[in-house]
């Protein structure tokens, strides 16, 4: 364990690299859903069956795959770019997650009761402001749990940047086994990392959807219920 601790510095750069990553890649597939989920929904045939054959194109394969695809292939394409290692991990992990997430926001999007759309209609409001002052604000505190439960796979995911030569804390951990031969005190380090991550991703999605608007306002209505009755029976008491 000691001979191990001894490479603490580079254990704590790549688990600034990991957290990094998985920031980015959650930001950016939240971003992504919340334009493919709606566009999924749309009621122009062109556009939803775009979205569509979007996202399964690029759900279909691994995320291992579509890295090693954009990163090594990619660049053999006359006119196509040379990304970075990391730039080429976190634009595949973000469109992976944003395809996931789109499903997540098209199934928020139609647990709104329609009245609401309907209303929204009939008040003069356009599409695009029914969907973002009305529609998907009431479908957050359905999106915010599912994409929690995403984003916290996500950071796991962050594990496979290694293999194109990102320094993230696997990576690190890699080459500790590799000159110090513990192999299960590494292992288990690594575990402990990734597992303090997604602790602190569902603590920052638990306190999310504490301040979404529609569940502070069914909190504000279950208090509302339950002083009620104590106040009528403090009246009846009175009297």
């Amino acid at each position: 364990m000691g001979a191990v601790l001894e490479y603490w510095p580079s254990l704590a750069h790549g688990l600034w690299v990991t957290g990094s990553v998985a920031f980015c890649i959650i930001l950016g597939a939240a971003l992504g859903a919340l334009i493919l989920g709606p566009l999924r929904l749309s009621k122009r045939s062109v556009i939803r069956v775009s979205s569509i054959l979007l996202i399964e194109f690029i759900r279909g394969p691994s995320a291992l795959v579509l890295l090693f695809w954009v990163f090594y292939v990619l660049p053999l394409i006359r006119g196509m770019p040379q990304l970075s290692p990391l730039a080429a991990s976190i634009l595949v992990l973000s469109l992976d997650g944003a395809v996931y997430g789109a499903e997540i926001v098209r199934a928020g999007i139609q647990a709104v009761h329609r009245g609401q759309t309907d209303a929204c209609h009939a008040l003069g409001l356009s599409r695009i402001q029914s969907l973002t002052k009305v529609v998907l604000p009431q479908a957050l505190s359905q999106i915010v749990p599912g994409f929690g439960s995403l984003a916290r796979d996500m950071i796991k995911w962050t594990s496979i940047v290694s293999f194109v030569g990102v320094q993230d804390v696997l990576y690190v951990a890699n080459n500790i086994r590799n000159q110090t031969f513990e192999s299960a005190t590494v292992f288990c380090l690594v575990a402990a990392v990734y597992w303090m991550l997604c602790l602190l991703c569902a603590a920052a999605f638990r306190a999310l959807e504490g301040v979404l608007p529609l569940n502070r306002a069914l909190r504000a209505a279950r208090v509302s219920v339950q002083v009620a009755p104590d106040a009528t029976a403090l009246a009846g008491a009175a009297q």
